[in-house]
């Protein structure tokens, strides 16, 4: 029995319940303000963690905290020839303008049930953040790892033709999808343009994810509908956005061609009473009623004698249930002849 105790004992020595925290900035050589870097918080203990790790509480200056976290990952290493394990949170930060992000020099106490509490220090990070050349408009400043720009462009009329007149719709969508940023950074694309009223919608945002959930980057939908006042012809602009690469380190332009469209005399009054779009689903609507009316009528005609042997029988059956009942004499007839 003896021999036993000294055997666990033995096997459970290495195994001190050692703790300590390691943290980085995952960024580029270069950094613009906009552009969010990574930071990674490891913990790392030699037997196990209990309570989990948790984000610690630090500040960041000239920088905001993403709430969003990246997914967690399991880690492992070798020191001292000692084996630890490790769980690496991961955030992202921005800084929004030139200087410095700076993450100070802090002090974090680790605890553990049954273990005395270890303090570990953690170094200062920063990082400078620097507007590159060319910058023009800051507060329209897009930088961006990859960009793509698209739209649709649809016309709603009061009527079935195709032609757009005065007090029709149209409708222009443009979709920008980048990655490395958040909604808010994409500039508005969409303005009024002369001799149209518009009604603008409310753009929708949506995050971009990867396949294992990480947030990649961010989609803006911006829909502005214009409402052509008069007759003549309405040019819808081309759109230019100019954006920093940051994956090449250098300016890029995406766009987006323009449209010009011919604007005809108002409809008369009462013929505006409902806007369609110009997509061609009436055409079929007709086919498929008028295609039901010829196979009902050919139904009929083929099983016309079994309809007309059915209506017979209707016939009878009605006048045979209302037809008068003979019911007998309920007094007697020769009552007075007592």
């Amino acid at each position: 029995m003896r021999a036993l105790l000294i055997l666990l004992l033995l096997a459970v020595l290495p195994a001190r319940a050692a703790m300590d925290i390691t943290r980085e900035l995952e960024m580029p050589q270069h950094v613009v303000p906009g552009q969010p870097v990574r930071i990674a918080i490891t913990f790392w203990t030699d037997s196990w963690f209990n309570p989990p790790p948790e984000w610690p509480d630090f500040k960041i200056e000239n920088g905001s905290l993403m709430s969003t976290p990246l997914p967690n990952q399991l880690l492992s290493r070798q020191k001292n020839g000692i084996s630890w394990s490790g769980i690496r949170l991961e955030k992202q930060v921005t800084a929004w303008d030139q200087g410095v992000l700076r993450l100070p020099a802090v002090e974090i106490t680790l605890t553990s049930p049954n273990q005395p509490p270890v303090t570990v220090q953690l170094p200062e990070l920063k990082k400078e953040v620097v507007w590159p050349k060319g910058v023009e408009q800051p507060d329209r400043f897009l930088p961006a790892s990859n960009l793509t720009l698209s739209q649709k462009i649809t016309q709603y009329h009061a009527s079935k033709d195709t032609t757009l007149h005065a007090g029709d719709v149209v409708e222009r969508i443009v979709t920008v999808k980048a990655n490395g940023i958040v909604a808010t950074q994409i500039p508005q694309l969409l303005y009024a343009i002369p001799g149209t009223e518009t009604q603008r919608l409310t753009p929708v945002n949506t995050m971009l994810k990867s396949g294992r959930g990480e947030i990649e980057g961010a989609q803006r939908e911006e829909t502005l509908r214009y409402l052509p006042s008069q007759a003549g012809t309405i040019t819808l602009p081309p759109i230019k956005l100019r954006w920093w690469d940051t994956a090449n380190q250098q300016w890029q332009v995406a766009q987006l061609p323009g449209s010009t469209m011919p604007v005809a005399q108002a409809r008369a009054a009462g013929s505006e009473s409902a806007l369609r779009g110009t997509t061609g689903q009436d055409k079929w609507q007709t086919v498929l009623v008028i295609s039901a009316i010829a196979f009902l009528l050919l139904l009929i005609w083929f099983t016309r004698r079994l309809l007309m042997r059915c209506l017979k029988y209707l016939h009878h059956a009605w006048r045979r249930f209302w037809s008068p009942v003979q019911l007998p004499e309920l007094t007697p007839t020769k009552r007075g002849e007592r």
